[in-house]
């Protein structure tokens, strides 16, 4: 991934197109993919939170494998999008854009 300074590219987490950084922690082409992107976060991260408090609490046997489903669930609706999930690469405690491991 290119830093800001260097003005080089990037692939947007959202859509996939490629664009040109202008911000270091910048990882979408336009707003409107960075609104898009974190309503969905904000919808999945509700349902996950029922999924994970349910298995805690009730305990019952095989229940974390509702959660499990449920994130399998996400990553299909993302592949059938036409997205790929990859960690953040800004560390936003740092300031800094973080190499990818491999």
């Amino acid at each position: 991934m290119a830093s800001a300074g260097s003005g080089g590219g990037a692939v947007c987490r959202e859509c996939g197109a490629a664009y040109r950084v202008t911000d270091l922690a910048q990882e979408f082409c336009r707003p409107a993919c960075r609104i898009a992107w974190n309503n969905r976060a904000r919808l999945r991260g509700a349902r996950l939170y029922e999924a994970v408090m349910t298995w805690r609490v009730q305990r019952r046997p095989g229940s974390f494998a509702e959660v499990t489903a449920l994130v399998s669930e996400f990553l299909d609706e993302d592949r059938a999008a036409g997205r790929r999930w990859r960690p953040r690469t800004f560390n936003p405690k740092t300031g800094r854009r973080e190499p990818r491991r491999k």
